[in-house]
């Protein structure tokens, strides 16, 4: 039997959906809501629109190093030992959201879900999958996602079913009362909790040229839409107050279904499409960890690499995810210019550079003399 080496469009399209669900999902509305008031499902788009401009960025670099990952192109770009400290400084840009990623699992299940149980013993059991995940490769993870799917588009039309008749169409009144600045400022804040730049590591094993830059923009699109759904739903149904209020709306959301006393207390669902989604964005991110390290060091095999990079984690984790309160005030004063230099500068710049030298390169390629045209031509001719 032949051995699978690359991953189909359809699996690229659902690991990208899921890389921008993942946290998103549960974080969200609350952060839109407290910038941009009734208007956050304004935000949301517009959040959706600076996620799609990126991808378009990343596609367009792409396309002038085919075949090559993102720590390959750093690499063509800037040389060899540049392009390895920008893949340092990806790394640790990607163990930091690796390290948020997994205190904010800790707090959410321990407060909201398992109170009894402490918050490392979640973590470690979460950890542990995505370690089974990282010795598996990116391939097993993209059938498991396949598998997934099918699941998390069931329960999401559950749960946006569950919650029309809860509809409350005045709670998004009065709109844009504020103008378009705190909207504006929402939507670029929230764009940068999505991380789409990891997968073009990945990118390369996606079989077909054409179809893979098709599942990488309607993934980040489908994710996005998703997103603007529980938003919307967050503020419609729960109010701005309760919406802004709340660290994990979506799932005070879900908790407020009720359909004939019969249909109620289904947050499991939400919980369920969270674990789902969650778990491809930490595995994915973790392979992209070993991968980077894997380009650095020049390393033929990056398994006996898994263990340690596990331990810095949940080292991460429990010495920089403090509180809530500490949280959300490195997000709202530092982290959305740190991750705007991976997401958006760096991508920029690596773009311009690479566009000036390959039009460079053509210009100093010499144009073929009269008499060698020629002698191309008497050859064609038989």
């Amino acid at each position: 039997m032949k051995r699978t080496t690359g991953i189909s469009a359809l699996q690229f399209f659902i690991l990208t959906f899921g890389l921008t669900i993942g946290m998103s999902i549960l974080v969200t509305p609350s952060g839109m809501a407290h910038i941009a008031r009734e208007d956050a499902w304004i935000a949301s788009l517009i959040s959706m629109l600076i996620n799609l401009l990126m991808v378009i960025l990343y596609i367009a670099l792409a396309r002038l190093y085919p075949g090559q990952t993102l720590y390959e192109i750093l690499e063509s770009v800037t040389g060899k030992w540049p392009g390895k400290l920008l893949t340092l400084a990806y790394l640790f840009y990607f163990i930091s959201l690796i390290g948020t990623l997994l205190g904010n699992l800790g707090f959410f299940v321990s407060g909201e879900v398992m109170p009894e149980t402490p918050p490392e013993v979640v973590q470690i059991i979460f950890l542990i999958a995505a370690i089974i995940s990282a010795r598996k490769g990116i391939i097993i993870l993209a059938r498991v996602g396949e598998l997934f799917f099918p699941w998390v588009v069931v329960l999401l039309l559950i749960l946006v079913l569950a919650l029309i008749p809860q509809i409350e169409w005045n709670y998004i009144k009065p709109v844009l009362e504020d103008g378009w600045m705190p909207v504006l400022q929402a939507g670029l804040q929230a764009s940068i909790f999505q991380e789409v730049i990891v997968l073009m590591v990945f990118l390369p094993l996606v079989r077909q040229n054409k179809p893979r830059e098709r599942a990488y923009f309607l993934g980040i699109a489908a994710g996005d839409l998703v997103l603007s759904a529980i938003v919307l739903l967050s503020v419609l149904v729960l109010g701005i107050e309760q919406t802004e209020n709340s660290t994990f709306p979506a799932y005070a959301l879900a908790k407020t279904i009720n359909i004939g006393n019969i249909l109620q207390r289904v947050e499991g669902i939400l919980i369920t499409i969270w674990i789902l989604t969650y778990f491809i964005k930490i595995s994915v991110l973790f392979l992209s960890m070993l991968q980077g390290l894997r380009s650095i060091f020049g390393l033929k095999r990056h398994n006996h690499l898994i263990y340690p990079l596990a331990a810095l984690f949940m080292i991460i984790a429990w010495n920089t995810y403090i509180n809530t309160v500490y949280v959300n005030d490195i997000i709202a004063t530092v982290w959305m210019k740190f991750a705007s230099l991976f997401l958006l500068v760096i991508p920029a710049i690596l773009y311009v550079t690479a566009l000036v030298r390959v039009k460079l390169l053509k210009q100093k390629k010499p144009e073929p003399s009269p008499k060698s045209r020629q002698q191309q031509e008497n050859h064609k001719t038989p």
